[in-house]
């Protein structure tokens, strides 16, 4: 059941590029979105550094920690 409180949605992709990244996860990243969950390790993806990381969620629908992991964490 969705959060009525959660309202982040996917970014628009070309649905070639759509297909690709889901046959590379084996997960719809719009799907996964929708359901606040990670398309990378499928936990929760609900909570967010910053505004640039929840962002970033809405790209490559990828959680917090999955991001920090392919990106590093930033020291300022």
């Amino acid at each position: 059941m969705k959060n009525p409180q959660y309202s982040l949605e996917a970014t628009f992709k070309n649905q070639g590029i759509e297909q690709m990244l889901t046959n590379l996860t084996g997960v719809s990243r719009k799907g996964a979105v929708a359901e606040a969950s990670c398309v990378t390790c499928k936990g929760e993806a609900s909570s967010f550094r910053d505004a640039l990381s929840k962002k970033e969620y809405t790209i490559s629908g990828m959680c917090q920690p999955c991001q920090d992991e392919v990106f590093g964490v930033s020291e300022d």
